[in-house]
């Protein structure tokens, strides 16, 4: 398990992380995301989104999940819970789900997809605008 924070400015975000907690990067993909760790299960996931105005918001638990994430959404809708985002394919090799629990915590989870390499994704990034 690791945080990610959902930021309007990942860079910054990142450089902030870098410079006053000592975080270094494990990988970044400019203005998208930045994995950050601190000391040894110190992990904190940085991706672009938009400005939460209440403060805690904008958190979210993710888990690493083995089996298919796409299996979930029937399971979650049944029990109560709802489907916030995907599931989808990330630039960082993961395909994710992210729903709201009956309680309303927000809960993703990330299941290893195929890797790309950082030029690959970057490329794809060009091509796409």
């Amino acid at each position: 398990m690791f945080v990610r924070l959902t930021v309007a400015d990942v860079d910054a975000t990142r450089l902030w992380f870098h410079q006053v907690l000592g975080f270094e990067s494990v990988f970044d993909i400019p203005q998208t995301m930045a994995h950050l760790r601190g000391r040894r299960y110190q992990d904190v996931l940085i991706v672009k989104g938009e400005k939460h105005k209440a403060q805690g918001q904008g958190v979210t638990v993710s888990f690493t999940w083995q089996s298919s994430v796409d299996d979930l959404v029937a399971k979650v809708r049944t029990a109560g819970g709802k489907v916030l985002d995907g599931p989808v394919d990330r630039p960082w090799n993961a395909r994710e789900l992210v729903i709201e629990d009956p309680n309303g915590y927000r809960l993703s989870f990330s299941q290893s997809i195929p890797h790309k390499d950082l030029e690959e994704v970057l490329s794809g990034d060009k091509a796409e605008k």
